[in-house]
């Protein structure tokens, strides 16, 4: 698809009150979706507005961005997540409106501790270590505020241990970071 056509795919979509994020979470992508829905708002022109949600995650800060952006919204936002919702893009689809946060029976779906990589003098890794124990707090606030889980252990017992937890759609309905599986729906072979 030409740059173009690509544009004019996603203006329509905008027109809609259709976002869709997909890949990487990082500072470009996020500073569009954040300008979306901004627009929206300014201009009052849907009711609702419908997040497409397909990342493996990214950087904290830039998808901390869309969430902050997402709970200041005066619109409300529903979120799908289809393909892969993982790490900070799990977060960005839990603070879809509570009751239309959907994924389909085919989405993966990865809850995990972040990760940091950090160099620098002694003093800087110390002033980034704050930082990372600030953002794990942040993390853990998120996922009690999203979720069914009230309790730091049961969070740390379900959602965040030390190695990466993939959760079936079931699960993750039951932990409370999706509100609805929706079914496949099957086609005859003459459609």
């Amino acid at each position: 698809m030409a740059k173009d056509e690509k544009r004019r795919s996603e203006r329509e979509l905008t027109e809609y009150g259709i976002i869709y994020l997909s890949g990487e979470i990082n500072v470009s992508n996020a500073e569009a979706v954040c300008k979306e829905i901004i627009e929206h708002n300014i201009k009052g022109d849907v009711s609702q507005i419908q997040m497409i949600i397909n990342s493996p995650g990214g950087t904290c800060s830039a998808g901390f961005s869309i969430i902050d952006i997402m709970e200041w919204s005066r619109i409300p936002i529903y979120t799908t997540g289809l393909g892969m919702i993982a790490s900070m893009g799990l977060l960005i689809f839990m603070t879809g409106e509570k009751g239309h946060r959907v994924v389909t029976t085919r989405t993966s779906i990865l809850s995990h501790r972040f990760s940091a990589f950090n160099f620098g003098s002694h003093s800087q890794l110390i002033a980034g270590r704050r930082e990372e124990d600030m953002l794990h707090e942040r993390i853990v606030n998120h996922y009690m505020t999203y979720s069914n889980i009230k309790e730091r252990e049961e969070l740390e017992k379900h959602l965040l241990r030390d190695v990466d937890t993939w959760l079936s759609t079931d699960e993750a309905l039951q932990l409370g970071v999706v509100d609805v599986v929706e079914p496949m729906k099957k086609r005859s072979q003459g459609e």
